[in-house]
């Protein structure tokens, strides 16, 4: 029997979530800091209420999805963790063949056709293709090696966040994302430049990472991160001139740089 050139797939859904750029989701589902919600929205007429009966028993489930921003992929990347780059199947990196993504999240709660869950790490508006329950005596092996993984130190940094810092997040957040929720996990593991997490040594010596529009300045001492500033990614003509709409974020720039609302 040969095997087929192209299979068919379908999305049976779409899942919610409060994510709509790369940079803002968690690396993994347990990797967020902080507790979000999300969303599972299964199609209607296709009698997906039944097919949901006696989930809700579950802690977890498999979330299998489609990484619907992804055209293109490569045999070697760079991963989140580590500066070596890795064969892509040794890796969960979304840039795969077949864009195919999967997760374990905590169920909170099914109302129809609507499943709630716990720390979603997808996209708003990601592609749903299946769903499975999570079976910890089938899915679960907490002694298997995890290959290169296993070799990379167990280092953890401490962030610290100066006044002015934190207080221009406060200021941020409101207008944009809590920065900090997204900066701190990324540091804690690794703050050193690095393409994928955006990091790069300024000119004066410090180090800046890209978050979003803004770029966040912070030192290095030992194990110890120092947060000492956030900055606009954009300087003040570009924002002023710009047209309304043009730049990511930019009534936040505006009101960074003390201009009128568009």
């Amino acid at each position: 029997m040969s095997t087929p050139n192209i299979l068919t797939l379908s999305p049976i859904g779409v899942i919610h979530t409060p994510y709509s750029e790369r940079y803002a989701a968690p690396r993994q589902s347990e990797a967020s800091e902080q507790r979000t919600e999300g969303v599972i929205e299964l199609f209607p007429g296709k009698n997906f209420e039944q097919a949901l009966s006696d989930i809700e028993g579950f802690d977890k489930i498999w979330v299998l999805y489609w990484f619907h921003r992804n055209t293109t992929w490569k045999p070697k990347v760079l991963p989140p963790r580590g500066r070596v780059r890795r064969g892509l199947f040794a890796t969960r990196s979304p840039h795969r063949p077949n864009p195919i993504g999967i997760s374990a999240v905590t169920l909170l709660g099914v109302q129809g056709r609507m499943l709630t869950i716990e720390n979603p790490d997808m996209l708003d508006g990601t592609p749903l293709i299946d769903i499975k329950p999570y079976v910890p005596y089938a899915d679960a092996f907490p002694e298997a090696r995890a290959g290169w993984l296993d070799a990379l130190p167990q280092r953890v940094f401490t962030v610290v966040w100066s006044e002015e810092a934190a207080a221009q997040n406060t200021w941020l957040a409101p207008h944009t994302v809590d920065l900090r929720s997204i900066v701190d996990p990324l540091l804690q593991v690794d703050p050193f430049p690095h393409p994928y997490r955006r990091i790069t040594v300024r000119e004066d010596g410090l180090y800046s990472m890209a978050c979003q529009s803004w770029r966040v300045a912070f030192a290095i001492e030992e194990d110890i991160v120092r947060v000492i500033g956030i900055d606009s990614g954009y300087t003040r003509e570009q924002v002023e001139t710009a047209l309304g709409g043009t730049l990511h974020q930019q009534q936040a720039h505006r009101h960074w740089y003390g201009l009128p609302a568009l």
